[in-house]
């Protein structure tokens, strides 16, 4: 088995991607961790935009990837682990997946539903979109 020296943790702040980074420290503590936010302006409300503006909705979505990142810090801390971050803006599939090969990353962690069926259509998966497009290995966690 081929070592893992970069490891990605895709992280929304949701409770499944707390598991995943709690996952990724655990297992690929020897590893270099990067936890990537992925912010996607296309989840904002045309409503909000008209009440407040495309700048504003940007500042407080830039503030909020700070904060969600700042906190994987200290949960990485808390492993006696140092991490980088990251924050893109796109689609969060396409984003993990282009920072992924852009950045020589061994391994994804990658918290999913566990949706199927018509939701899944519905609802759609970031998870198996990476899982479905990447060229490296991904570890999905529930």
């Amino acid at each position: 088995m081929a070592s893992v020296d970069e490891v990605l943790v895709a992280f929304d702040g949701t409770p499944l991607s707390e598991k995943a980074l709690a996952h990724a420290l655990d297992v690929y503590s020897d590893a270099s961790i990067t936890i990537l936010h992925v912010i996607d302006y296309i989840e904002e409300s045309y409503t909000a935009k008209a009440l407040v503006g495309d700048e504003t909705l940007r500042e407080r979505a830039q503030d909020r990837s700070a904060k969600l990142l700042a906190e994987a810090e200290a949960k990485a801390a808390e492993h006696d682990l140092e991490v980088e971050t990251a924050s893109e803006v796109g689609k969060s599939a396409d984003e993990i997946l282009e920072y992924a090969e852009t950045h020589g990353i061994d391994v994804i962690v990658i918290g999913s539903h566990g949706r199927s069926g018509v939701s899944r259509v519905l609802l759609g998966s970031v998870a198996e979109t990476v899982m479905r497009r990447a060229s490296l290995p991904v570890t999905v966690v529930r």
